[in-house]
């Protein structure tokens, strides 16, 4: 486009000319192409909103780790869990009591959200699950290191904990196409519980 544009500049018709385009009709010329490449802009962000595949499902960077952590869904469950990504770690405390099983934690380049359940009938286990979400700013890398420890707080025994770098996967919740929304993400899955 600059190369079109500086063809189409003329050269200045007076000495010592320094405004854009030297003539009034290079000016028009330039104006005219900023006017036709606004245009252009214009439409191709039009283009680019309609939805994709008449769906508009969104998704965030990140990663999502869940699996059982060793507690029977039989009893109550009180657990501390404290997740990391790449040093920055976010801490929550969780009960199966109701009101008292999803946390949020807010670090330096996004969030972890932590949620305690037992949605799986044939699962004798509490499950845990912890989301972590990339704030839009934050760049999100293979080898990102992600952690996680859980504790029964009632014993301070140590149930779950492992570190794990990771690659992403591209996610594209609506298909595939230009004016379609994705994702990378990681999708984790917890180790088997401390033995009791």
């Amino acid at each position: 486009m600059a190369a079109a544009i500086l063809k189409l500049e003329p050269p200045s018709s007076r000495c010592g000319d320094t405004r854009a385009g030297g003539s009034w009709r290079g000016r028009a010329v330039l104006r005219a192409v900023a006017a036709g490449t606004g245009l252009l802009a214009l439409a191709a962000l039009i283009a680019g909103c309609p939805l994709c595949n008449g769906t508009d499902v969104g998704c965030e960077d990140g990663a999502h780790i869940s699996g059982p952590i060793g507690l029977s869904v039989n009893a109550s469950a009180h657990i501390e869990v404290r997740a990391c990504w790449n040093g920055r770690c976010g801490e929550a405390t969780l009960s199966s009591a109701p009101g008292t099983n999803n946390a949020n934690a807010v670090v330096d380049g996004g969030r972890f959200g932590f949620s305690l359940f037992d949605l799986d009938p044939t699962n004798a286990q509490w499950e845990l699950s912890i989301g972590f979400s990339a704030d839009v700013d934050t760049e999100l890398k293979d080898g990102d290191v992600y952690s996680v420890s859980v504790i029964d707080a009632d014993t301070e025994r140590e149930l779950v904990s492992f570190e794990r770098d990771v690659v992403y996967g591209e996610l594209q919740p609506n298909g595939e196409g230009p004016a379609c929304t994705s994702c990378d993400t990681a999708d984790i899955k917890l180790p088997p519980p401390a033995a009791q």
